[in-house]
């Protein structure tokens, strides 16, 4: 059976880019994947509160990658064989010269009771899920919805202000209904890494947004109307994790020694430690034993290197690798349409300025020119339009 030059596992942020940087070597990628498409999950909680509709998350691999160097798979992988150099997919076996591991992270319940009452954002099914949830719960008899977000992250931070935004939105549209939004959150620090001034700036705009914020609490069960923490339970109709993930490698037990947190130990290249010829990248990696964050700017930067130390393995063994060093350029966060905080370099930069370049940022990371100019069509309708409360 003929090898396949590249194969990479995963189809987010780590494996598209990867396929982008390798096809622009000119190098044959085969891309697999459990879906057709590629989600922008960075943009999830827009989905999930209407700012942005479903297929304006989600781009099938076949509109962006032009090449027909390009192959797409479907399948979920579920074994490695490295002697053979093949790994299995479903009831197949697909042989590769190098592998590119970028299965990315899946969420982290940390033994919570209760854990299939709960509402989580990894996938565009998971963003109309909730989406349907807090509307069904908004607009019955009771014309009231709670709504408690756990994990005060940048994920939970930008979800839990468009949540209030679109109950706000709804409640001015139909009238006689009302809601309460409520943050709960392990520590009193917001987004880890921001100084005193973003923090300053998080907690007066929750204020503002007359969010409910209980901090150095956690979250130990969910039913199907309240959330028990270790600050007592409280009443919550719709309850959302977003406090952590992990990686996405228990498949990977048997054929790979893991770190204790299931992480893929690499060396600076992104080999894995065992096997020259096989890369990983994205959430699930580790260099000298610390897990590189769990971030899309980092995935993105990790790709070109990944790309061109398979070229230089491809066309000349002497040439020495590219070495990965994980740096974080700045972190921005939505707070809410209009409003935003984060930093760029040194720099703090808050309010609309920061709002407009976190989007500007997510839209120049839209792969695609055409799905770049649908999402940025959607934003501009919605400022004329406002929210879509529609339930899909």
């Amino acid at each position: 059976m003929k090898h396949h030059p590249v194969v990479i596992v995963g189809g987010g942020f780590a494996g598209v880019f990867t396929a982008k940087e390798l096809l622009k070597r000119n190098i044959p990628v085969t891309l697999i994947s459990e879906t057709n498409h590629f989600t922008f999950t960075p943009l999830l909680h827009e989905v999930a509160t209407g700012s942005l509709i479903s297929h304006d998350a989600t781009f099938d691999y076949e509109s962006f990658f032009h090449s027909k160097k390009f192959q797409f798979i479907r399948g979920r992988m579920t074994g490695l064989d490295r002697e053979k150099k093949e790994i299995a997919v479903g009831e197949g076996k697909i042989p590769y010269r190098f592998l590119v591991l970028a299965v990315g992270s899946t969420t982290n319940f940390y033994n919570m009771k209760g854990g299939e009452h709960a509402f989580v954002l990894k996938s565009i099914e998971d963003a109309v899920k909730l989406k349907k949830a807090i509307l069904v719960h908004a607009q019955d008899a009771s014309r009231h919805v709670s709504v408690s977000v756990v994990g005060g992250g940048p994920t939970g931070l930008e979800l839990v202000f468009d949540i209030e935004r679109m109950l706000r939105a709804l409640k001015h549209k139909q009238g006689g209904s009302d809601y309460d939004v409520r943050l709960i959150h392990s520590t009193n620090v917001f987004c880890r890494g921001g100084g005193d001034r973003i923090q300053n700036y998080i907690a007066q705009a929750l204020k503002n947004a007359k969010i409910d914020v209980v901090c150095n609490t956690f979250a130990e069960g969910v039913t199907s109307d309240e959330v028990q923490t270790s600050a007592g339970p409280f009443h919550s109709d719709v309850t959302v994790l977003t406090a952590g993930v992990r990686p996405n490698t228990d498949f990977l037990k048997k054929d790979l020694d893991l770190d204790t947190h299931g992480h893929i130990p690499v060396h600076a290249s992104l080999q894995i430690l065992e096997d020259p010829s096989i890369f990983a990248l994205g959430d699930v990696i580790a260099i000298d034993e610390v897990p590189v964050p769990k971030l899309a700017q980092l995935a993105v930067r990790e790709a070109p290197v990944v790309a061109e130390n398979i070229k230089r393995l491809l066309h000349s063994k002497k040439t020495p690798l590219k070495r990965y060093q994980p740096k974080l350029l700045g972190m921005l966060f939505s707070l809410g349409y209009g409003d935003g905080i984060g930093t760029i370099g040194p720099l703090v930069v808050r309010g609309p300025l920061a709002w407009y370049l976190w989007r500007t940022v997510y839209l120049f990371k839209t792969p695609g020119l055409g799905n770049k100019l649908r999402v940025a069509f959607t934003w501009t309708i919605g400022l004329f339009q406002g929210r879509n409360l529609s339930e899909i």
